[in-house]
């Protein structure tokens, strides 16, 4: 019997469900009851396990982009307090994930450029003149 069989239809397929959602290996080991070793075996020996797992990381990051752009663009409500007590909410606002979100989505008008120019000679000194000797 291969060594693959340890991991039951049912225990993948509660892994790869919990892997999207939480995005977290040891999370969706535990909800699946099983190690990690051995889902890291099956992603190594197992195309179709690997592809599923593929899938489950690109549907966590969609989550993720979902999220960043919900609070780039619609906030999160902050307690204000005066004297300990709450006295109201202020609306917040990410430009942080608001320009990730951009770079991502254009980098080439978004991305942060930089380059270094250089004009003129460049001399090259050999070992003999670091060490001091003028010969």
């Amino acid at each position: 019997m291969s060594e693959l069989t340890n991991l039951t239809a049912i225990k993948r397929e509660a892994f790869i469900l919990a892997f999207a959602k939480t995005g977290n290996i040891s999370a969706a080991c535990k909800k699946a009851k099983i190690s990690r070793d051995t889902v890291y075996r099956h992603k190594r020996d197992d195309a179709a396990f690997a592809e599923a797992w593929g899938e489950a990381e690109s549907i966590y990051v969609e989550i993720l982009e979902a999220e960043a752009d919900r609070r780039a663009k619609t906030g999160t409500l902050k307690p204000v307090f005066y004297q300990g007590q709450e006295v109201g909410k202020v609306r917040e606002y990410s430009d942080t994930l608001l320009m990730f979100r951009l770079k991502a989505l254009r980098p080439d008008k978004y991305r942060d450029n930089s380059s270094v120019k250089h004009s003129g000679a460049v001399e090259v000194l050999g070992i003999d003149y670091l060490m001091g000797s003028n010969s």
